[in-house]
């Protein structure tokens, strides 16, 4: 990586500068190592390795570079999550060093709390997409996607709009799979256009189903903390989607 580069934090505060002249990144490495748990008749619990993903996301344009990680990776490894956190790093760097000068990342926020950044974007739940997902699950070998996230949104809001829009709907995905998914698609003349991860929706649908999906988090989490979602402020709502209340219920 290019000594230009910065892994750095992201903090509230400088929230709009993601969306300044200088190429972002961010990196998550949730489900780099990931399992499934099986239970025995005996009532032991043991762990098998499946596919994961790195998501690395530029908030600028929306592309979504998903580094499926096949199972086969972890075979006779120890220390799984040093060895998680070292195959995240190579797989950026070599990512970096195919792009031009020009498209290379100036900064790089990692987005799990413990690691850097005060908030935590729930990139994961794009694993609950099944387009998404499928890539991930049925992949015979490690291999490179690339993804636009935004669609075609970028035609009609600006990136800022375009990554607050996909922040929501995957936090409400997170929060609740089967009624975000039903809200993101209101009747049944709604559809998703092959090419598209979302259902195509006009601008006045959107700006619906984003009040929707706000209400649904913002209901489930305060049932979770036994609070009034109309008394939370303006302030609090927003550091809820953006998962920086981290006493919640995410």
């Amino acid at each position: 990586m290019s000594s230009n580069n910065d892994a750095t934090s992201s903090s509230l505060q400088n929230y709009g500068e993601i969306f300044t002249s200088q190429n972002k990144w961010f990196v998550d490495d949730t489900n780099v190592y990931h399992v499934t748990v099986n239970n025995l008749f005996d009532g032991n619990l043991t762990t098998t390795p499946t596919n994961g993903a790195v998501f690395i996301l530029n908030p600028r344009t929306g592309h979504l570079y998903l580094k499926v990680i096949h199972a086969t990776v972890w075979a006779g490894q120890k220390l799984l999550g040093q060895v998680a956190k070292r195959i995240t790093a190579e797989e950026v760097a070599a990512l970096v060093r195919t792009l031009p000068v020009e498209e290379e990342p100036k900064q790089i926020i990692v987005t799990r709390n413990r690691i850097g950044s005060e908030f935590q974007l729930p990139f994961h739940a794009c694993l609950k997409i099944e387009k998404l997902g499928d890539v991930v699950s049925k992949a015979t070998e490690s291999q490179m996607v690339l993804f636009n996230v935004y669609d075609d949104w970028l035609e009609s809001v600006s990136p800022y709009t375009a990554f607050s829009r996909l922040v929501l709907i995957l936090r409400a995905l997170h929060v609740d799979n089967d009624k975000a998914k039903m809200l993101l698609k209101p009747d049944e003349s709604v559809v998703t256009e092959p090419h598209h991860i979302w259902p195509s929706l006009t601008d006045f649908q959107w700006m619906t189903v984003e009040v929707a999906l706000r209400n649904l988090i913002l209901s489930e989490y305060a049932k979770k903390n036994n609070v009034n979602a109309w008394d939370l402020t303006l302030s609090e709502i927003r550091d809820i989607i953006l998962g920086y209340d981290t006493t919640g219920i995410y």
